[in-house]
């Protein structure tokens, strides 16, 4: 461990990665924060109700139309149906506190905001932190008449979104003192319905105040939404501790940090090699905490949709070939954080599978086929590891326990493809404040790297 002898120390990838994740508070702001660096590295937008034809080297995203989804693409020289295509996935959605739809309450002299939860989040972490807004909001299109526009081919009502982040502390939930619950410290159980309300403001009938004062901050009208999609999300910006700033803390690196660490990898492949062989592609998806099953979710069509209308329009794909052969040269990476041998609490590790916070990705494997590593597709990533000069970690849950899943089993099932689960390691998963390695983002950065170029 080197000590930290002053703040004056240089930038680091962590760092980049620390704001990155601070512009990064829902997966609405996630996609986007991609898109703006997806177009810096010279990746044009392509519609997903559009033409997906692409030219060899190009470089292309689709997003998908709810703006929680992503998909990135170099195109390479050789067809998909020869190659296959070298794919990362990732997931945008984090366990997080969401707003009801009637969210506005008065309790106690307080206006507050009733949430609901988003996936397996850790409860009681959100008790006594200081809470921002962010999400979408939705406006129906209307004319001078007053009356909603229609768009004149599939006939529905013209919606508009708009982006919503109002990075303040506005809220907080607050927790009941040990002395009104002598049995807080035993029992703990934060019941969501209940206790997980946030404070807005105070004062008796000020629903009305507090709207537009929040109106003053958001740049939006919250009395005049036809819909939105919003979240509380942490007020705490991410940020490097530890004498030796091995460490990140900060919200919602599971699972953003793996897109972080597939978009870099992404970006960096074309400084590399702009014109590939094989197709890369980067694809990050949203409710992966909830099941995807969602339109942009895993396991909804919009990954193959997308794969195989690019090896049917790829100009080296003959006209007697299926784009679905594709499918069996392909290689998926699922890429989603996974858990570190944690100091205070080592007896639920298996101590042959115990992974280390700063020694290198971590490879998942469970013979319930919670994650879809095998044999074959383990070893392919301890040969990309040792290519990029990285450490490897193991991680298999312990027998007694049930571990969580990810998006590779949905890619196996629908792509057909060879898939390998994989992580870097973290504390307190679901957490609203996680923690992670600041070397593991960089190694991973780098063997994603080495995939994507092959070598």
């Amino acid at each position: 461990m080197q000590p930290l002898d002053n703040l004056n120390q240089p930038r680091e990838p962590a760092d980049d990665y620390a704001a990155w994740l601070a512009r990064s508070p829902t997966p609405f702001q996630a996609v986007a924060t991609c898109v703006q660096q997806l177009r810096a590295a010279g990746f044009a937008e392509r519609a997903y109700g559009g033409s997906l034809a692409a030219e060899p080297g190009e470089r292309i995203y689709v997003a998908h139309p709810d703006g929680k989804s992503l998909i990135a693409l170099v195109l390479g020289s050789r067809s998909p149906c020869d190659t296959g295509y070298a794919l990362v996935g990732a997931h945008t959605d984090s366990p997080d506190l969401r707003l009801r739809l009637n969210p506005l309450g008065e309790a106690a002299g307080t206006v507050q905001l009733h949430t609901q939860f988003h996936g397996g989040l850790i409860r009681r972490s959100w008790l006594d932190r200081p809470l921002a807004l962010a999400g979408a909001a939705y406006h129906v299109v209307r004319g001078k008449d007053g009356r909603p526009r229609f768009h004149e081919l599939t006939g529905l009502p013209l919606v508009t979104r708009s982006l919503v982040h109002v990075d303040a502390p506005i809220a907080v939930i607050p927790d009941v003192a040990i002395h009104l619950d002598r049995d807080k410290n035993d029992k703990g159980a934060v019941n969501p319905q209940t206790m997980l309300n946030a404070v807005l403001a105070t004062g008796d009938g000020s629903i009305d105040e507090a709207l537009a004062m929040l109106a003053a901050r958001a740049g939006v009208d919250f009395a005049e939404l036809d819909g939105f999609d919003l979240h509380l999300v942490p007020a705490v910006a991410p940020q490097r501790v530890g004498l030796d700033r091995s460490l990140v803390t900060g919200a919602r690196h599971d699972d953003l940090a793996m897109v972080w660490c597939a978009l870099q990898a992404l970006c960096e492949s074309v400084d590399r090699d702009p014109n590939p062989v094989r197709t890369r592609v980067a694809a990050f998806f949203d409710a992966e905490e909830t099941g995807s099953l969602t339109s942009s979710g895993a396991a909804s069509s919009f990954l193959r949709d997308v794969l195989v209308r690019v090896a049917r329009r790829h100009p080296a794909t003959p006209a007697s070939a299926d784009p679905e052969q594709a499918f069996a040269h392909t290689f998926c990476i699922s890429a989603d954080m996974a858990h570190a041998w944690h100091p205070n609490f080592q007896d639920l590790h298996d101590k042959k599978h115990a992974p280390r916070i700063n020694q290198g990705p971590v490879i998942k494997a469970n013979a319930s086929d919670r994650y879809a590593t095998t044999g074959e597709t383990g070893a392919a990533f301890v040969g990309l590891c040792e290519a990029a000069g990285v450490h490897v970690q193991d991680f298999v849950i312990k027998q007694d326990l049930t571990c969580g899943t990810t998006i590779g089993p949905i890619a196996a099932a629908h792509l057909a493809a060879k898939v390998v689960d994989v992580g870097c390691p973290m504390w307190a998963m679901h957490s609203a404040a996680e923690t992670c390695g600041a070397k593991d983002l960089e190694a991973m950065v780098r063997v994603m790297g080495v995939f994507f170029v092959g070598g």
